[in-house]
């Protein structure tokens, strides 16, 4: 167990690294499905643009060639037809649903395997090892912690990867 009140509950983001992906093929294939920006760096600038725009919906950031592009907007055509309707809307907007829905299944096509998807805490390692590894690295905003909460009050279970929770049980 945790003591929560002294160390209170802190939700962090997953990214993912698209192995097989390179930046510009997935930068491509955004066209006409979700607005896309280039970025200036350092990362925690692009890390603040980020949460600037997840703050008025779906926002992601892709790394891998060496600059941040923000991908937000989505088109809501795109996202009636990939994201469950059997889920309260909470779950259908979170970040991890319309990624896996919209993003991975429909418009990149990526298998959700081990060979193909990789799952990093760290934003900077993933950023590092997309650069390496010819891949895109995309960046999730954390989940504010009330809508954890507010889901689970209604039994919903979160996307897989979609938070990091801390601190650890020793």
């Amino acid at each position: 167990l945790v003591d929560t009140a002294r160390h209170p509950l802190q939700v962090r983001a997953i990214h993912r690294l698209l192995r097989g992906l390179p930046v510009s093929r997935a930068l491509k294939a955004l066209t006409g499905h979700f607005r896309v920006q280039r970025v200036e760096g350092p990362l925690p600038r692009a890390l603040d643009a980020l949460a600037e725009a997840a703050a008025a919906g779906n926002a992601f950031l892709l790394a891998g060639d060496g600059s941040f592009h923000l991908v937000d907007r989505p088109d809501p055509a795109l996202l009636a037809r990939t994201v469950r309707a059997d889920r309260p809307d909470a779950w259908r907007t979170l970040d991890a649903t319309v990624l896996h829905s919209a993003l991975l299944d429909e418009v990149w096509q990526i298998p959700d395997a081990p060979e193909h998807i990789g799952y990093i805490h760290d934003t900077a390692a993933a950023v590092e090892q997309a650069e390496r590894l010819d891949a895109t690295a995309v960046l999730m905003h954390p989940v504010r912690e009330e809508v954890v909460r507010d889901l689970a009050r209604q039994g919903v279970t979160m996307p897989r990867k979609s938070t990091s929770f801390g601190p650890k049980p020793a």
